[in-house]
């Protein structure tokens, strides 16, 4: 019976699956909801045929992080990898049924893998997760994850599950404490303390405080959010020295080990939250094996994920980014600021399930930035909740005379773009997740060429 409902659901995967690219739309859920409802260990069925699973978890960064990593591994192996970023039990099905046969083989050894962090320890005994990486903890969809005490909970319980060497961002104190209480071996990657910037703004900042005695932190520099070179001045708490440090060189990024020497890769991404996925991409990469010039050609085949500082050659020039949580939006925040000149932003809130119902995380992000920072000389607020991202930005202060609220995102984009077209100025959208499909479908319509990564829609889930 079991191989029956085995083959059954990995049919009807399959074929959901076809129909759905058929029909032009996005077959990294649905299918694979569909084949656990008929096989609901299917799952475990295929993950007993890996040799190994490769990890990428946390709240802000997996999907990039998982790309970076899956074009690294993929120059070296054969791989199946959920590289949209569906990360939940039916997504990582989805992915997998990609190279299953219709007899229920799975067709290569090594699996890469986003998974969320309230999925993790619902899946880990399913997977031979041999390398799990650990790109950083903040506060995210309070309505689904909780506060953060319980989103380490739950990668503390799924880590603990696996006999996976953890690979973790040792600039995060939260993703510190995660490696102090595993069980396992543990490795950290980091930024050279000497790139770390003196506290410049007042932030909300979601690991102040020493989760082994309760002391404040102290810090001696910040990368962001509260990234940096912390130590507890009440114990022995303390950002450790990484085995993997990254040196900024320009747009390139140098890798020190101890028992190497360094080695210089181009990126090809911007911003520096999207450095660090860079580099847990990079120490992983090196974890599992791969010699510098396969890091160094995944990373120039890399195309990044939709929504990630994704350009499009609209008139004048748009640039996409998802924000979902306080931190992730000031990383965006803070790398639009940094662009000289004028610009024009396009900001879409939805309060949908899959971006979390309760929005009152507009109000920690640091919007105050758009007033006193960015240079921003307009700004249209769209989405369902459009109206509720005035009201912050006003509060800001920033003001009302330069907003423009527009519920409709065809007619958001259009409003923006003639603005910046008038002012010869790019457009910088930032939207949360159910926008983000509809938005990038919409840019690429306006564009003026063929986007080489088009957006499509997402399947239900």
């Amino acid at each position: 019976m079991g191989s029956v409902a085995l083959l059954l659901g990995v049919w009807i995967g399959k074929l959901v699956a076809r129909i759905l690219k058929l029909a032009g739309r996005n077959a990294t859920s649905l299918p694979g909801k569909l084949a656990l409802r008929l096989s609901p260990r299917l799952l475990h069925r295929l993950g007993q045929q890996l040799e190994r699973c490769i990890v990428v978890t946390g709240t802000n960064g997996k999907t990039t992080t998982n790309r970076l990593l899956a074009a690294m591994l993929g120059k070296d192996m054969d791989i199946v990898s959920n590289r949209e970023g569906a990360n939940m039990e039916q997504g990582l099905v989805a992915a997998l049924l990609q190279r299953t046969s219709w007899f229920g083989r799975l067709q290569c050894k090594t699996a890469v893998l986003e998974v969320d962090e309230a999925t993790l320890p619902l899946v880990a005994r399913d997977l031979p997760i041999r390398v799990a990486v650990v790109t950083n903890v903040f506060r995210d969809q309070l309505d689904r994850y909780g506060e953060l005490d319980s989103t380490l909970q739950k990668l503390l319980k799924g880590l603990a599950q696996t006999q996976a060497t953890l690979v973790l961002n040792g600039d995060d104190p939260l993703a510190r404490h995660i490696g102090l209480h595993y069980a396992g071996h543990s490795l950290y990657y980091g930024l050279a303390a000497n790139e770390a910037q003196p506290l410049a703004r007042q932030q909300t900042r979601d690991g102040a405080f020493c989760l082994d005695c309760g002391h404040r932190l102290e810090y001696d520099g910040f990368f962001y959010g509260q990234l940096g070179i912390y130590h507890c001045p009440n114990c022995d708490f303390y950002r450790p020295q990484p085995e993997f440090e990254g040196v900024l060189a320009g747009r390139d990024l140098v890798l020190r080990q101890a028992t190497l020497p360094e080695q210089r890769f181009s990126l090809p991404v911007r911003g520096l939250f999207n450095i660090y996925n860079a580099l847990g991409a990079i120490a992983a990469a090196r974890v599992c094996g791969l010699e510098t010039r396969t890091i160094a050609a995944g990373l120039a085949d890399f195309t990044a994920p939709v929504g990630r500082m994704q350009p499009y050659p609209t008139s004048p020039e748009t640039i996409l980014n998802l924000i979902k949580n306080p931190t992730g939006c000031d990383g965006v925040l803070q790398s639009i600021s940094a662009e000289p000149g004028g610009k024009i932003l396009l900001i879409a809130i939805n309060d949908l399930a899959a971006d979390g119902r309760d929005v009152s995380w507009l109000w920690d992000a640091d919007f105050e930035l758009v007033p006193e920072e960015m240079n921003a000389v307009h700004v249209v607020l769209s989405g369902f909740r459009g109206e509720d991202m005035a009201l912050r930005l006003k509060y800001a202060g920033y003001p009302a005379q330069h907003m423009t609220v527009q519920p409709e995102l065809d007619a958001a984009v259009d409003a923006a773009l003639d603005q910046a077209r008038a002012l010869g100025l790019t457009v910088h959208v930032l939207v949360t997740y159910t926008a983000l499909y509809p938005m990038a479908g919409i840019l690429k319509g306006r564009s003026r060429i063929r986007v080489e990564n088009p957006a499509v829609r997402p399947s239900v889930s």
